[in-house]
């Protein structure tokens, strides 16, 4: 296996290995439809008073991805090391391609709507025999020639800085659910060049 494919594997184990371990912890009472790890009012409902409160007790979030450091479609595990830190890492593709991206996040205190930046870094690599559909990706249009494109020479490191707001859900049954949104420059390593960019999506916590 080469090394993408050998970092993509380990990537996926990890996120295996952290969602099992997740999953045998006890089960609480009155728990909402995913959670394992939660916090009750006096009246028996989920509650969280703000953003961070919720990702003190809810470590683990799952979700999708339009956009941004993944591509065009991304699928994403964002880890709270703690309520204010979290590593973000994804795997995503696009038109013949493939990625994989690992960020560090900053989450900054709010109630349902609350602000966050990302640093990091993601990879774009050729992931299919027949590169035509290629040149529908904005991002890699930029970097590379037509000639490269059509050869299939394109293989790229990108650092990732990113700043996006997300919607929290902090009560009742569907607290952990998060939208986001956010705008991403993308910076090519070799080149040194910077693409703006954009993402939105949708994670679970639990």
């Amino acid at each position: 296996m080469n090394f993408t494919t050998r970092l993509t594997v380990l990537i996926i184990l990890f996120i295996s290995t952290t969602l099992q371990a997740q999953t045998t912890t006890e089960n609480l009472a009155n728990e909402s439809f995913f959670a394992k790890n939660q916090k009750f009012s006096t009246d028996g409902t989920e509650l969280y008073s703000t953003n961070l409160d919720l990702k003190r007790h809810k470590k683990i979030g799952v979700g999708v991805s339009v956009g941004g450091a993944s591509g065009a479609f991304g699928l994403n595990s964002e880890l709270n090391l703690d309520a204010e830190n979290a590593l973000v890492i994804g795997l995503g593709a696009g038109p013949s391609y493939g990625s994989f991206n690992l960020l560090y996040k900053k989450n900054r205190e709010g109630n349902y709507l609350s602000p966050y930046g990302k640093l990091g870094y993601s990879k774009w690599f050729r992931a299919a025999s027949t590169t035509s559909s290629v040149g529908s990706s904005d991002i890699l249009t930029q970097i590379f020639s037509d000639n490269d494109i059509k050869s299939g020479k394109f293989d790229t490191d990108l650092m990732i800085t990113s700043v996006g707001v997300e919607y929290n859900q902090l009560e009742a049954e569907y607290s952990g659910v998060n939208f986001y949104g956010e705008l991403v420059m993308m910076t090519e390593i070799k080149s040194a060049k910077m693409i703006p960019s954009g993402a939105v999506g949708i994670i679970y916590f639990y």
